[in-house]
């Protein structure tokens, strides 16, 4: 048994394929567990029928442990000195039905799986069945969270939304998760049910200053909230969120917000901003609650309108793993420790005899040879030294991080662990990258596609400080731009002119202009003070100023150049992890569909399991697969569990 844990150990710490840690599976305990989600669902269903509270304890219990250290349910964890998380101030108000929710659901499984559930996949599982007993939709959650070890009360602080929060302080605290302003709206559509103590709210009736009752609540809710909370009330007296359909799933709470009947001013400032408005306009638009199955993307129902997508997203955001890691910046230490020094998927590197591959689409044919020419080269002077090890993704990546360095840009690391794609479609390239003629809701929304906010992509846009375009990728802002004004009134006179002349209409369209008309060749904050200064190149550009909701974050990059840097290097890291592809995930994929998958790995990796010919240990990757170690053989046969 010793040795099969020692094998098992270097199984998760040497597999290749391991690298992606932190995948979940929908089947996880499929072999181990195979009735987990009756026996949670029969838990849950019961302590509903004593209680309703169960439903949105258990709820706001998930979301509470997911913002603070990750789905890892150390919000259970009870601590003896009273300085755990759930001890912290933000968690004292969670009700007890969440937490006895999950301890008599993980008892019941105890009893038929004992020592293989999780607490934390147990607390994700009964989240998603306190919706669906609330009238709302159902999803397939994935499994595979490990329970934490740790909880500390000084952990939460700062961690959670507060109810005065306004938007900004919203989208931070959300985006430290990678949700995003979308996500954030979304799932404060989980207040359409529970309710909140008075002292929460009390400031918004009750004032020392002028106007005494926050205007933006309307009149007659106003009285209702100070009739059920009069001042200095008993602070154990609570009220409803959703004052209309308080114990229903649905997305009345949004109608809410629309009719001045939001509870907390971090609800109302979803209607108010002008920056949210049209989303809380969109999920209050409709009655219809999205049940259509859902994958990593999600397809609507053909009838879904707006708010199809606006639930569907609660979905998705509710199953999703907060600080989830797949990729790793150790992941080639051991293999091809150099390779930095040497030098998505890369799928826009793969040339297609019939020029139909993503490079030959046509947003792409203007992408300059230097550049496929600086990662084919890098590739070649890794394989020299490491062949076979690194994919091209990954060198891209680097090259991407070393070009910037090379203009005067900030240096980061780089998460590593990509896997290349083996398919390139140039039928894939359409609608998904940003228009030169993009005004600001379209940019945010092909990018909140990719989890990353409008503070992403005004960073990730700063990179037109360096480059060329060509003339006809903004010809219309100096020719046809409308009607009545052939020249775009947003560009600088001056810049018009010189635009003009180094592009005269019908000009060679292989002509192009630096983007950047001031430090062309410096990786710098100059592109942000050109907007400001109405001499950015491209209408998705200039928007960026024009429009009063981004233009706050283009002053600042424009005044404070490291503000820039950070937030750029932030958004480069999460646009590394879009859409990765990892050895597991993929080997994972091919057993479960009936493939015998092999692995070989290196001698030196099975020092210490054993030496016998004959030595076979079955382990379990916590999937449905099985995996047999073959150490004289060298290798690892990944085979389904049927």
């Amino acid at each position: 048994m010793e040795v099969l844990k020692r094998g098992l150990v270097l199984l998760m710490v040497f597999m290749v394929f391991q690298r992606g840690e932190g995948q979940l599976f929908e089947n996880f305990y499929r072999g181990t567990c195979p009735n987990l989600e009756m026996i949670v669902k029969q838990v849950v269903s019961t302590k509903f029928s004593q209680t309703f509270v169960t439903i949105p304890a258990t709820l706001r219990l998930f979301f509470h442990d997911c913002f603070v250290e990750g789905c890892d349910a150390s919000v259970m964890i009870a601590s003896p000195n009273g300085d755990a998380e759930k001890d912290a101030q933000d968690n004292l108000s969670l009700a007890g039905d969440g937490f006895d929710t999950v301890i008599k659901a993980k008892q019941a499984v105890e009893k038929q799986c004992p020592g293989i559930v999780s607490c934390a996949d147990i607390l994700a599982l009964a989240a998603r069945d306190v919706v669906v007993l609330a009238g709302g939709p159902s999803w397939e959650v994935e499994l595979g969270r490990r329970d934490g070890l740790v909880s500390q009360a000084s952990k939460v602080a700062g961690n959670l939304p507060d109810p005065e929060f306004n938007l900004v302080q919203l989208n931070t605290i959300f985006a430290k998760n990678n949700l995003t302003q979308f996500d954030m709206i979304a799932l404060s559509g989980a207040h359409t049910l529970g309710f909140s103590h008075c002292n929460r709210f009390s400031n918004r009736l009750y004032s020392s200053s002028s106007p005494v009752v926050d205007p933006s609540l309307d009149p007659n809710y106003a009285q209702q909230l100070m009739q059920a909370c009069p001042q200095n009330v008993d602070p154990s007296i609570a009220i409803n969120m959703d004052p209309e359909t308080p114990r229903t799933f649905d997305n009345v709470y949004y109608q809410n917000l629309v009719s001045g009947k939001g509870l907390f001013t971090s609800d109302e400032v979803l209607f108010s901003d002008p920056a949210s408005q049209p989303t809380g306009r969109c999920t209050s638009g409709s009655k219809l609650i999205c049940n259509s199955p859902l994958g990593q993307k999600f397809e609507l129902r053909k009838k879904m309108e707006i708010i199809g997508r606006c639930f569907t997203l609660f979905i998705l955001v509710i199953i999703l793993r907060v600080g989830e890691g797949k990729l790793s910046q150790a992941f080639y230490n051991s293999t091809c420790p150099n390779v930095e020094s040497i030098g998505c998927d890369a799928s826009i590197m793969i040339a297609s005899p019939n020029g139909d591959a993503e490079k030959d689409a046509p947003d792409n044919l203007s992408l300059a040879g230097d550049g496929f020419d600086t990662v084919i080269k890098a590739k070649k002077a890794v394989e020299a030294k490491c062949p076979k090890v690194v994919s091209c993704a990954d060198i891209l990546a680097i090259a991407t991080r070393d070009v910037i360095v090379l203009a005067g840009g900030p240096s980061f690391e780089v998460e590593l662990g990509r896997r290349d794609g083996l398919v390139s479609k140039a039928s894939s390239v359409a609608g998904q990258l940003p228009g030169p003629n993009f005004n600001l809701s379209q940019l945010n929304s092909m990018f909140a596609q990719h989890n990353l906010t409008q503070t992403d992509m005004i960073a990730l846009s700063g990179t037109h400080t360096v480059g060329f375009s060509h003339c006809s990728r903004f010809a219309n802002r100096l020719y046809s731009f409308s009607p009545s004004s052939p020249v775009d009134p947003d560009l600088d006179p001056t810049y018009v002119k010189q635009l003009k002349q180094a592009c005269p209409q019908n000009v060679d369209p292989s002509i192009a202009i630096n983007m950047d008309p001031v430090t062309p060749r410096t990786f710098d904050n100059k592109y942000f003070k050109n907007l400001v200064a109405k001499k950015g190149l491209f209408t998705s550009d200039e928007v960026l100023y024009t429009n009063r909701t981004s233009r706050p974050t283009v002053v600042r990059f424009s005044k404070k150049q490291n503000v820039f840097k950070e937030a750029f290097i932030t958004a480069m890291r999460k646009l590394g992890r879009v859409g990765v592809k990892t050895d597991r995930g993929m080997l994972v994929a091919l057993a479960n569909s009936g493939i015998r998958v092999i692995v070989s790995i290196p001698n030196e990796q099975l020092l210490g399991i054993g030496q016998s010919n004959s030595l076979q240990l079955i382990g379990s990757l916590g999937t449905s697969l099985h995996i047999i170690l073959q150490p004289t053989s060298r290798q690892f046969v990944l085979v389904p569990r049927f």
